[in-house]
């Protein structure tokens, strides 16, 4: 009977723990100090880096919560964007209009972004393109959204960064 109690414990707490993901609860992606050698500047959290991002895209986006880094050494500048959904769905949804959006050619408050790229790199499914100077990664993870604007001389090595430390 214990045993059987211990199971069913068990089994209800594999299944919160999904939930929770699901749901995008638990903590945000806590912000790098460095990345590609740059070390970080500033950040931006809370209502600010949601306004920065809704800014960004011409519009409010339904968010929980983001923020905003900025990483630079001489000249060299890398920015990186984290928000998170309320819910899994909810960033998988956001995620694709996104890149709809981008691949139809579409603008945000800045500009165009081109060459448009799909790819998998350390077994997460990514998306990259050109615009405002700069190279641009992006990618879902569960609820959250994670966006690298890197000069070209540090995006790579940016980019690996922000995949070792935000899955």
């Amino acid at each position: 009977m214990r045993a059987a109690r211990v199971l069913t414990f068990a089994a209800l707490a594999v299944v919160a723990l999904g939930l929770a993901a699901w749901l995008g609860l638990g903590r945000p992606p806590a912000v790098p100090p460095s990345l590609a050698g740059l070390p970080l500047t500033h950040t931006t959290q809370g209502a600010e880096a949601l306004a920065e991002i809704g800014r960004l895209h011409g519009k409010r986006i339904l968010l929980r919560d983001a923020w905003v880094a900025h990483y630079e050494r001489n000249a060299a500048v890398a920015m990186l964007y984290v928000s998170r959904s309320h819910l899994g769905p909810v960033a998988r949804w956001q995620f694709s209009r996104m890149v709809d959006g981008i691949g139809r050619g579409a603008a945000n408050t800045e500009g165009r972004f081109t060459h448009l790229k799909a790819r998998t790199e350390a077994g997460i499914p990514l998306y990259s393109a050109l615009g405002l100077g700069q190279v641009h990664y992006f990618y879902r993870s569960g609820p959250a959204i994670v966006w690298l604007a890197a000069d070209a001389e540090v995006a790579r090595e940016a980019l690996a960064d922000t995949i070792r430390l935000i899955r």
